[in-house]
């Protein structure tokens, strides 16, 4: 295995679309099969390389980069290794949750501006994940107490409680091209801004028209937007 971190200070689409650039470049240096990456973190699993080929597929990426203007840092030889939040080990087929060791878990309150729906799910979306990341109900249960004691202090009752249930066998949905529209969420707003919409969409666009089989309930959805909390962006103005 071999862990990458690329360093940069642009924002997450400009990141994603570097990262798709130099993915197109790495194929030069190893099977683009065998690579992957997610915004800074990349991974690679290159089989039956000894210690002097890895070490020359190193420096091949160092000096792509370089050529790019960019920095990276590579680990090469790792049996095990965390990518974004989970650490696997290929030696023994273990996987288990991965968090930094300076990281805070923090959730929304309770009593926070959020729709009642997310807040009341917060608790299962969050066993879930870990119950996903974890190979077996021992890895979960190691690190069960850090996310109940996380829940606790922001209000909730948790009950956290290991689930193997394969999830992954989902029936395939064919993809729609959908347009959303995302008003920002907020208790204060007693206006039914969804049942509003859906009369706008009808009026405006009635069915069997020139239009209406474009613009439709079909392919004009509204969700809410959950933005970012005061306390956020206070905390990552402070931290630049």
């Amino acid at each position: 295995l071999i862990d990458v971190t690329m360093g940069s200070c642009d924002g997450a689409e400009i990141c994603e679309l570097v990262g798709l650039y130099l993915l197109n470049k790495l194929k030069c240096v190893m099977d683009k099969k065998h690579v992957g990456l997610y915004r800074d973190d990349g991974l690679a699993a290159i089989n039956n390389a000894n210690g002097p080929k890895l070490d020359k597929i190193r420096k091949d990426v160092i000096a792509l980069f370089k050529e790019e203007g960019l920095s990276i840092t590579i680990e090469t030889n790792l049996i095990e290794t965390d990518f974004l939040d989970v650490t696997f080990n290929l030696e023994n087929g273990r996987f288990f949750p991965f968090r930094k060791a300076n990281s805070e878990l923090l959730y929304i309150n309770v009593l926070s501006n959020h729709p009642s729906n997310i807040i009341k799910q917060l608790p299962n979306m969050i066993n879930k994940r870990i119950s996903d990341l974890s190979c077996n109900e021992n890895e979960f249960n190691k690190v069960k107490p850090a996310y109940e004691t996380a829940l606790r202090q922001s209000g909730y009752i948790p009950s956290m409680q290991y689930n193997s249930e394969n999830t992954q066998n989902v029936k395939r949905k064919r993809n729609r091209k959908v347009i959303w529209f995302n008003p920002p969420y907020s208790q204060n707003v007693k206006t039914n801004i969804g049942k509003i919409f859906i009369k706008l969409v009808r009026k405006h666009f009635p069915k069997n028209t020139k239009y209406g089989k474009i613009f439709n309930l079909s392919t004009l959805k509204i969700s809410y937007c959950y933005t970012t909390s005061i306390g956020n962006i206070i905390k990552q103005h402070n931290s630049k």
